[in-house]
């Protein structure tokens, strides 16, 4: 006896199986409440069907109103549109800092069309916050506004955000609207304006060659050097002298003529007593029998590129190198010698920076699609032949990074590092946060550290503690493939110790002495 049965039964032929009424009624509403399969199968397929048909009478009306037959598929729109990320940096007469959440500000995530620029960057900027043409600074018509990239530097008005994407090749990108009260822009402007009028053109006359009283000529034709110690020839001038000036010349016997200098910057070749501040590049003594010597081009603006292709080759680290630099022009740069060298490691190293690399201060390597091992082994060579060639190191790369392909540990302090490594406004959050954690601003610190992908709970006990996880993360971790990749190169080749490595970095960081 199944469901259907029991529904042509009646009470009384029922009641010969079931004695007890109640469960008979049961049974009923039971059988009775209970679709057959094939029913509730049917009705899933009708509801499907509706919906679908629903959906194509929404979808197909207003193509054929607003857009014609022949438009590209949905997909191929999507793919027109980046992720980018905008904030919002206030300057006022003190500081300049980013405007944080619950101010009105904040990192705001949105898709821009690739072909956008700086004037929809803006736009939206603008929209985000300033909503109603008000902020929590004020209204929109009190700023001046700029648009900057991720560098904090003004984005050109004809780059897209496609361009850049394809230019930088990183995951993201931030923008920020950059905004500062019309009046100190005025008075910024004024000011300068007023130095431009008190700025006077320098020229040299023989009118003022009777008020010069420290000039040193020589007493034959022979070109010499002199010094000029005294600058009364520029009457109510005040300039800050913070070099020499030598003057050589092919013929002083006449004082007073000077129509035709020839004005050099340069050492005094005949006084060596003040080079305590000056490193004089010494290249290594090698010898020249045997050696090959290979010509590397480096075109304008493709150091990068052009760098990588040729140290591919294995073989490249043990010939000797001349530079051949081709101009915008096409024309073949004069120079040569040991500063050419240099200025092309220079070159490298700097576009490196902009494109493979993250971090202000201190930066470290960030993986590229299109970089693979033999690519990084390239770059590795690129140091170890810098070094070896004039002790050229890239000292924007972080100490940790260095010390852990070098000695396969990190020795320095990760979290002073990484305070160098994080942008202006995060470093002075964490240094708050390191003083005193009482007082920060609890929100702030929990958006600096979302963003390094933070994932434990802090505390003012630990906070120290997973500062400094979150460092190795950030400046050992993450570049780890790169490591692995130079450090197959630079292994046993570069015999440094720590402290040497400290001292290097010590003494090749600009100073205003140096």
């Amino acid at each position: 006896i199944d469901r259907d049965v029991i529904l042509l039964m009646d009470d009384s032929v029922l009641a010969n199986y079931i004695p007890s009424y109640g469960d008979r009624l049961a049974l009923f509403h039971f059988c009775r409440s209970q679709n057959p399969a094939s029913k509730r199968k049917l009705g899933l397929f009708e509801r499907l069907r509706e919906k679908m048909k629903l959906r194509k009478q929404s979808t197909t009306e207003p193509q054929s109103e607003e857009t014609p037959e022949t438009s590209k598929p949905k997909s191929r729109s999507k793919a027109r549109k980046r992720q980018i990320e905008i904030g919002w940096i206030h300057a006022d007469n003190k500081e300049t800092k980013q405007v944080r959440t619950k101010q009105g500000g904040g990192t705001r995530k949105l898709a821009m069309n690739i072909n956008a620029g700086y004037n929809e960057i803006l736009k939206e900027g603008k929209e985000l916050f300033f909503p109603d043409g008000t902020s929590s600074k004020g209204d929109e018509c009190e700023f001046l506004f700029e648009v900057w990239d991720f560098r904090q530097n003004v984005l050109p008005a004809d780059v897209s955000v496609g361009k850049i994407f394809e230019a930088v090749k990183l995951p993201n990108l931030r923008f920020y609207i950059a905004t500062r009260p019309i009046e100190s822009a005025d008075s910024t402007s004024n000011t300068g304006s007023e130095n431009n009028d008190d700025t006077s053109i320098i020229s040299l006359h023989s009118d003022f060659s009777e008020e010069v009283a420290d000039v040193t000529m020589p007493t034959n034709n022979s070109p010499e050097w002199s010094v000029v110690t005294d600058l009364a020839m520029v009457p109510n001038l005040n300039i800050t002298v913070d070099e020499e000036v030598f003057i050589m010349a092919e013929d002083v016997s006449d004082p007073h003529n000077i129509s035709d200098p020839e004005i050099t910057f340069g050492p005094n070749l005949g006084d060596e007593s003040d080079l305590e501040n000056t490193v004089v590049y010494v290249p290594p003594e090698t010898s020249e029998t045997g050696i090959q010597t290979k010509q590397i081009t480096i075109r304008h603006g493709s150091c990068l590129h052009d760098m990588i292709s040729e140290f591919s080759d294995p073989e490249t680290l043990t010939k000797k190198l001349e530079f051949r630099r081709l101009l915008p022009d096409n024309s073949e740069e004069a120079g040569s010698g040991a500063g050419v060298v240099r200025d092309v490691y220079s070159n490298f190293w700097q576009e490196f920076y902009d494109r493979c690399t993250l971090g202000t201060t201190m930066k470290v390597p960030f993986i590229r699609h299109d970089f693979q091992a033999d690519t990084w082994k390239a770059v590795g060579r690129i140091f170890l032949k810098g070094y070896k060639d004039c002790q050229y190191i890239p000292i924007k790369l972080a100490l940790p990074f260095m010390e852990e392909m070098l000695f396969g540990a990190v020795y320095s302090d990760l979290i002073e590092c990484f305070l160098q490594f994080v942008s202006t406004q995060e470093r002075e959050i964490l240094q708050h946060a390191l003083q005193d954690f009482s007082s920060v601003e609890f929100d702030e610190l929990l958006e600096v550290l979302d963003c390094y992908e933070c994932r434990r709970q802090v505390s003012a006990d630990n906070f120290r503690e997973i500062l400094k996880e979150i460092s190795h993360k950030e400046l050992v971790q993450k570049p780890m493939f790169v490591l692995d990749c130079w450090k197959e190169i630079t292994e046993s080749q570069i015999s440094l110790t720590f402290e040497e490595l400290n001292e290097m970095y010590a003494k090749l960081l600009p100073t205003a002495k140096k």
